[in-house]
């Protein structure tokens, strides 16, 4: 640890003073955030200090100044990943803190990924592994089978060989190590559930993001917006859900070329019924596995409808379908063709060889 004295806060006025701005309501500069992440990935940072600060923010409310200062310093202590040439990447990927994932995490966007793949978009997820749901993203992988831990240039090489790769955010922010065990004590939501897709290590900006908390969704919308992403999708379940549901009303935040209009979205618009949470429950890694491969096999019901609502989002997004409703047709195209499935067995294939 260093003493304040030696920080490059003391032009913020140290870690005390920018606390006590927060805590009085006042608003930081993108600089003086980034100031503070640095310190944090430097580990040059108390526990304590990390907690008041990340508290002290999400009770004051963080602002997209705020929001963009910390994925600057994200980005610039990633270990970055180049894609081979091709079309721009998309993610699909839900940002936590939703109470009902605490027993019941299904993992859609993990599924929807390998659904909008097989659609033809190219797929490149950023995620981890559970905090406090029952299956994080790459629990999930690796109940089914994936290498999870790559290098750059294994993720690459997943990318050019089944059109889909998988970014370990423990593997490409190894810094985050400081900020991982304050988290986990916290137990809370804060504005590291959305940061990391935010600083995604190959610079991902076509993206569908899920938050469960609604006064959030317009801050991370308004950073794609300003970071310049072509088009982006920020949505929230209206039942909490960190993506859009089929068991009730969502909030869609759509940017497209620097616009980004709001709406609300109900799941009869594109002809899928209104089910109950339960309907869409999942469970441990194992569970969710077994529930992935049925979907991609082709059973239908509501696991198959919530991942291709959200896998239609993705194609929005990717550019290659002007409308959800377009995109929930290439979707069920996706998996009843053989494609989505398809995608995940040469994912499979890819990680083997990566092993040999």
């Amino acid at each position: 640890m260093t003493d304040a004295t030696d920080s490059e806060l003391d032009a913020h006025g140290g870690w005390s003073g920018l606390i006590g701005d927060l805590m009085a309501g006042h608003d930081l500069g993108s600089e003086a955030a980034a100031a503070a992440l640095r310190e944090i990935l430097r580990g040059e940072a108390t526990d304590a200090q990390i907690a008041a600060f990340i508290v002290a923010l999400r009770m004051k409310g963080e602002t997209i100044d705020e929001v963009g200062g910390l994925v600057e310093a994200m980005m610039a202590s990633a270990a970055p990943i180049v894609l081979p040439p091709g079309p721009e990447a998309i993610d699909i990927v839900g940002t936590g803190g939703a109470p009902s994932r605490r027993r019941h995490a299904l993992n859609v966007s993990t599924m929807a990924s390998f659904v909008a793949a097989g659609a033809g978009a190219r797929v490149v997820k950023h995620g981890n592994r559970r905090a406090s749901s029952t299956s994080g993203s790459f629990d999930l992988l690796e109940a089914l089978g994936v290498a999870v831990e790559l290098d750059g240039p294994g993720v690459a090489r997943c990318v050019e060989r089944a059109g889909i790769g998988f970014c370990f955010a423990r593997s490409f922010h190894p810094a985050m190590r400081h900020v991982g065990p304050v988290r986990t004590q916290l137990g809370v939501p804060t504005v590291f559930n959305y940061l990391g897709p935010l600083s995604h290590p190959a610079r991902v900006s076509r993206q569908v993001i899920g938050v469960s908390d609604p006064r959030v969704a317009p801050t991370v919308v308004g950073v794609l917006a300003a970071r310049g992403a072509p088009r982006a999708m920020v949505v929230t379940g209206g039942d909490g859900m960190d993506e859009i549901t089929t068991t009730g009303p969502s909030t869609l935040h759509e940017l497209r070329d620097g616009r980004v209009a709001t709406r609300p979205f109900d799941p009869g618009e594109v002809g899928l019924a209104v089910v109950s949470p339960e309907a869409v429950a999942g469970g441990d890694a194992a569970t969710n596995a077994a529930i992935a491969r049925r979907v991609l096999a082709g059973e239908s019901g509501p696991h198959r409808d919530i991942v291709c609502l959200n896998a239609a989002a993705g194609l929005v997004v990717s550019g290659l379908v002007d409308d959800l409703g377009a995109g929930l047709a290439a979707a069920q195209r996706s998996i009843d063709s053989g494609a989505a499935r398809g995608v995940l067995d040469a994912l499979v294939a890819a990680c083997a060889d990566l092993a040999q």
